[in-house]
């Protein structure tokens, strides 16, 4: 009797033992899973031709693969991503191609930043988004723009120039026109536009189209403040052509007649606006580089 239990004791034990064993072992084993990260996608070796990219995605899905390259050991996507470089070892790094908002880097050192991760850089042929809307005469192209787009142009298979003329903000405008800068109320013309004022010979509008255009092209070796030195001589290349002598008689912002020497004022103005440019300008010039540069082809 006593021996049957202490047999039935002993096996007990050893089932016990089994089953411990076991599930330490299945407890590893889901461990493992867990702990794992998931495999990452591979290239699609498959050559096909998608009708749009939502199907494209679904094929990418269910066969576990990425249309693209590789970058740094990592499979990119080439339709929205490209092998940039880190802005401070150089090393290749993985950047979206395309962005789609604005970066949280100061406006101040974007452009240095976006340099050294984008050496590649090239003009944007990304349809309309969030950050870039389609160009329209009438319309403002960006949610920060004071002023709608004037004139749109051609620029390739990449975005559109829009062009806006002189970017002033309207209260700058009008404060620059109060304390004298202006003859008129104007931001293309301040000089010339208005009862009694000289006319189209003043006007800033193409300098500042040039303007326009440059911070809208994606060119590595072309900053802000290489960008704005070419306004400034524009403007005053157009002051100079406004005879040396030349007086205009107008009603200024007192409602007093007065007469002022007409290149005097124009290149005051230009000067003016330049300086308002290297201040305040930085934000314009991100939005704008933001909007029409993609990190590589």
């Amino acid at each position: 009797m006593k021996t049957d239990f202490l047999c039935r004791s002993a096996v007990r034990l050893v089932l016990c033992g089994i089953q411990f064993f076991l599930l330490v072992q299945m407890s590893a084993t889901v461990y493992a899973q867990l702990s794992t990260p998931p495999a990452q996608p591979g290239l699609c070796q498959a050559a096909i031709c998608f009708a749009n990219p939502v199907d494209e995605a679904a094929f990418e899905r269910a066969n576990h693969c990425v249309f693209g390259s590789m970058c740094a050991g990592q499979v990119i996507k080439s339709s929205t991503q490209c092998c940039g470089a880190n802005r401070f070892s150089g090393k290749p790094e993985v950047h979206d191609k395309f962005q789609t908002a604005e970066s949280g880097i100061n406006a101040l050192h974007w452009w240095t930043a976006y340099k050294a991760e984008c050496p590649a850089m090239t003009q944007s042929g990304a349809p309309p988004d969030a950050l870039w809307a389609q160009c329209a005469p009438g319309r403002k192209h960006s949610p920060s723009d004071h002023w709608d787009v004037v004139i749109v142009e051609k620029n390739g298979t990449s975005r559109d120039y829009c062009i806006d003329g002189c970017s002033t903000p309207p209260a700058f405008v009008t404060g620059l026109w109060r304390s004298g800068i202006f003859i008129f109320n104007d931001k293309d013309n301040p000089t010339g536009n208005g009862p009694g004022g000289i006319g189209a010979t003043s006007s800033f509008f193409n300098s500042c189209a040039s303007h326009d255009r440059c911070y809208q092209t994606c060119s590595i070796g072309t900053d802000q403040s290489a960008c704005d030195d070419k306004l400034l001589a524009d403007m005053l290349a157009a002051c100079a052509t406004i005879p040396p002598a030349h007086i205009t008689t107008f009603i200024n912002f007192a409602g007093v007649s007065d007469d002022e020497n007409t290149r005097d004022k124009c290149t005051k103005a230009a000067n003016k606006m330049h300086t308002g440019l290297m201040l305040a300008g930085s934000p314009a010039f991100k939005t704008r580089r933001t909007q029409y540069c993609q990190c590589c082809k």
